[in-house]
C-alpha cells in the first residue's frame, strides 16, 4: 500500500535505549529519531514533514497492509507484522539499553530484525536520512564487505547502517533488498556515536536476548499488584523509556511540535525536564517500587540546583542546562500542516511559582519513603522557603504556561502553600535551624486563608482559576490530592461537581479551562486533568464512577497502551506530544487510587 503522508499519532510505537528513542509507525517506518540524545536534532523526522523530514521504512514485494503489532510482554521490544500476497513480514525493532553508559564512546544500537514466519519473501529496507531536522542531507558512503555498510555523516553526527546484503542507491533513498527464507531472520543494525567503521560483528539475536532480559528484569521489580495491572506495567515501561540514564532526568515527551489541535499553533518542544513533573514522577515510581530511579532523579535535581543556586526555572535541559531558547523551524510544514514547528521552549523563562511546591513535595515524598541523602536538601531549603514567602503574592504565568499575561493563579498559590508546608516538615525531620520558623508558619496560614476566601466563588460553587475571577480551572482538582483540604469537604465536592458540569465533554473528559489564554487556538480534552477527576471520585468513595471514567479514558490509548497529552473531543484521536510522561504518571496514580478506594484504605499520600 502507498504510505499516507501522515499517520495518526496513535499509529506510532516507541523503542529506546535510555538516551534517546525512535517512533515507529504501524507500517514499519521509523518517522522520528533524534541521536544521540532526546534533545538532539532529528535524523529521521518525517513525523513533522512528510517530504523533508526523512525516514527509514520497509517494503514487501507485491505490496502489503498492516496486520498486527505488539510489545513482547514485559519489554519495550516492538513487533510489527505486515501482510502481503506472498506471506507475512515480521519486523522486530529495539534499541539496546545503555543504562550504565554515561559517555558516548560506545555504539548506540537500533536493530531491525526482519523475518518471514510463513513462507519465503522478498523485502527491502529504505533509508532517507535527513539530519538537523530535515535541513541537511548527510554525505553517503557505501563501504565494507559486499557494500553492506551505509555510512552517513554531516558535521558531528554520523551513523552506520549494517545489513546482510549490499546497499544500492534508488533515487533519494538508499535501499537494501533482502531475500528472506522462512523462519530465518535477517537484521539491519543502525549504529551511531561509536567507532566510525563498518560491521562490528554484533549478533542481532544475542542483542535481542540481552535487551529482552534487561526489560524483563526491570519490570519484575515492580511491586504493584492492583487493578488494571497490564496498563500500569505498560505505563511504567514507557516512563522508563523517557528517563535519560546518564543524568536521571526525564523528558516530558520524546517529540516536539505534535499539535494540541490539528492546524493550530499550540506546538511545543517537550524534550526537556519540567520541575513540576518531579513530584508526580517520584510519587508514581515509589508506588511501583523503583527507589533507584527516584534517587537518580533527586541526584539530577541536586546537581542542577548546585550549578544554578540562584536560578530556579520551570524546566531544564536533560543535562541541567538552562538555555532553552525557542526557535521556529520554518522549513518544516509541521504534522498535518500544523505550524509552527518549534525547538527549545520559551516557557523556561516564565515566572511559574508552583515549581517550588512541586520540587519540595517531591523531596518530602522521597524523604518519607526513607531514600534521601540529606546533604543535598540542606543547602538550599531555607533560602527556597524564604524566597517563596517573599514571592507568593506575585502574579505569574501558572502551570499551563499561558502567554496572555501574568495572573494570580490559584494553583500557584496552592503550591506556594505546599512549598512552605513541606519545607517546614523537612526542616523538622532534618533538624535544620529555622530562625524565622514562626514567620513561615504565619505565611503558610496567610496563603491558606487567601485561597479559602479569594480563591472560592459562591457564584461558581467552586474554587476559581485565579483569585477574585469567576472562571473554572481543572487544577482545583489538586486541592485534596495535595492535602490542602479533605476530599469529602463540601467545597471540594462542590468543585468537582462544577468541573463535571462545565469543564467536560460528552464523554466526561476534562478540559483545562475555557477562557482565552493568549494563544487563540483550540485544544482537546486534557488527559492528566481527566485522571485527576478519577482520583477525586475515588477519594470521595464514588468507586463506580471512578472506575467507569478510568476505563473510558484508557480505552482511548492506542493498541500498544500508549497515550499522548490530549484527545480530540469529536473524534477521540490522540493530540499533542507522544508518548506523554504526565499522562502515564497519571494512569499509575489513578489506578492506585482506585485500588485503595476499593479496599477502603484512604488516601495515598504518606503525609497522612
Amino acid at each position: 500500500m502507498d504510505r499516507p503522508r501522515y499517520l495518526p499519532i496513535a499509529d506510532y510505537g516507541i523503542v529506546g535505549d535510555l538516551h534517546s528513542t525512535a517512533l515507529i509507525g504501524r507500517l514499519g517506518s521509523i518517522d522520528w529519531m533524534c541521536v544521540p540524545r532526546f534533545d538532539s536534532p532529528s535524523v529521521f523526522g518525517r513525523l513533522l514533514d512528510a517530504e523533508k523530514g526523512g525516514s527509514m521504512w520497509v517494503e514487501v514485494e507485491g505490496g502489503f497492509i498492516p496486520d498486527s503489532r505488539r510489545y513482547i510482554p514485559g519489554t519495550n521490544i516492538l513487533e510489527t507484522t505486515l501482510s502481503s500476497p506472498h506471506g507475512r513480514l515480521r519486523v522486530t525493532d529495539f534499541m539496546v539499553a545503555r543504562e550504565e553508559e554515561k559517555t558516548l564512546e560506545h555504539d548506540h544500537i537500533l536493530v531491525r530484525l526482519l523475518e518471514a514466519p510463513d513462507s519465503d519473501l522478498n523485502a527491502s529496507v529504505h533509508v532517507d536520512a535527513r539530519f538537523d531536522y530535515g535541513a541537511t542531507d548527510p554525505v553517503h558512503n557505501i563501504e565494507g564487505p559486499s557494500d553492506s555498510c551505509l555510512a552517513l555523516e554531516a558535521g558531528p553526527t554520523h551513523m552506520h547502517i549494517d545489513g546482510p546484503s549490499s546497499w544500492q542507491r534508488d533515487g533519494r533513498a538508499i535501499v537494501q533488498r533482502l531475500a528472506l527464507r522462512r523462519g530465518k531472520p535477517q537484521a539491519v543494525i543502525v549504529r551511531y556515536d561509536g567507532q566510525r567503521t563498518y560491521d562490528h560483528g554484533q549478533d542481532p539475536l544475542r542483542l535481542l536476548s540481552d535487551t529482552r532480559e534487561f526489560w524483563e528484569r526491570w519490570i519484575a521489580r515492580c511491586n504493584y499488584d492492583g487493578p488494571y495491572l497490564d496498563m500500569v506495567l505498560r505505563s511504567a515501561l514507557t516512563l522508563k523509556l523517557l528517563i535519560y540514564a546518564p543524568e536521571g532526568s526525564i523528558v516530558a515527551a520524546p517529540t516536539t511540535s505534535l499539535p494540541e489541535w490539528i492546524g493550530g499553533g499550540r506546538n511545543w518542544d517537550y524534550r526537556f525536564t519540567w520541575l513540576r513533573d518531579s513530584s508526580f514522577l517520584v510519587y508514581a515510581l515509589q508506588l511501583l517500587g523503583y527507589p533507584q530511579e527516584c534517587a537518580a532523579f533527586m541526584g539530577w535535581l541536586g546537581r542542577t540546583h548546585h550549578r544554578h543556586p540562584s536560578q530556579w526555572q520551570t524546566m531544564y535541559g536533560i543535562d541541567g542546562r538552562t538555555d532553552l531558547a525557542e526557535v521556529e523551524l520554518s522549513h518544516l510544514e509541521g504534522y498535518r500542516g500544523s505550524k509552527p514547528v518549534r525547538i527549545g521552549n520559551g516557557a523556561a523563562n516564565q515566572l511559574q511559582l508552583d515549581i517550588y511546591g512541586e520540587t519540595l513535595d517531591s523531596v518530602y515524598l522521597h524523604l518519607r519513603f526513607g531514600k534521601i541523602e540529606a546533604g543535598g536538601v540542606r543547602a538550599g531549603l531555607v533560602d527556597m522557603l524564604e524566597h517563596v514567602a517573599a514571592s507568593w503574592e506575585q502574579p505569574d504565568n501558572g502551570i499551563w504556561e499561558v502567554r496572555g499575561g501574568e495572573r494570580h493563579f490559584l494553583y500557584s498559590k496552592l503550591l506556594c502553600w505546599v512549598a512552605i508546608d513541606r519545607g517546614l516538615r523537612l526542616a523538622q525531620q532534618l533538624k535544620l535551624p529555622m530562625p524565622r520558623q514562626q514567620q513561615l508558619v504565619w505565611t503558610r496560614e496567610e496563603i491558606r486563608h487567601t485561597i479559602l476566601t479569594r480563591g472560592w466563588s459562591d457564584r461558581l460553587g467552586a474554587f476559581r482559576q485565579a483569585l477574585d475571577e469567576d472562571a473554572l480551572d481543572a487544577t482545583a482538582l489538586m486541592l485534596p490530592l495535595l492535602n490542602f483540604l479533605p476530599p469529602m469537604d463540601p467545597r471540594v465536592r462542590s468543585t468537582v461537581q462544577a468541573i463535571q458540569a462545565n469543564l467536560t465533554d460528552e464523554s466526561g473528559f476534562v478540559y483545562r479551562y475555557r477562557r482565552d489564554d493568549g494563544l487563540g487556538s483550540s485544544e482537546g480534552t486534557f488527559l492528566l486533568c481527566s485522571f485527576w477527576l478519577v482520583n477525586n471520585l475515588a477519594l470521595q468513595r464514588q468507586l463506580g464512577p471512578a472506575r467507569d471514567l478510568f476505563e473510558r479514558l484508557i480505552a482511548h490509548g492506542n493498541d500498544l497502551g500508549l497515550f499522548s497529552e490530549e484527545l480530540d473531543p469529536s473524534t477521540g484521536d490522540l493530540l499533542g506530544n507522544f508518548p506523554q510522561a504526565f499522562t502515564h504518571l497519571a494512569i499509575i496514580n489513578a489506578a492506585a487510587h482506585i485500588e485503595r478506594a476499593a479496599e477502603n484504605r484512604g488516601p495515598l499520600d504518606p503525609i497522612r
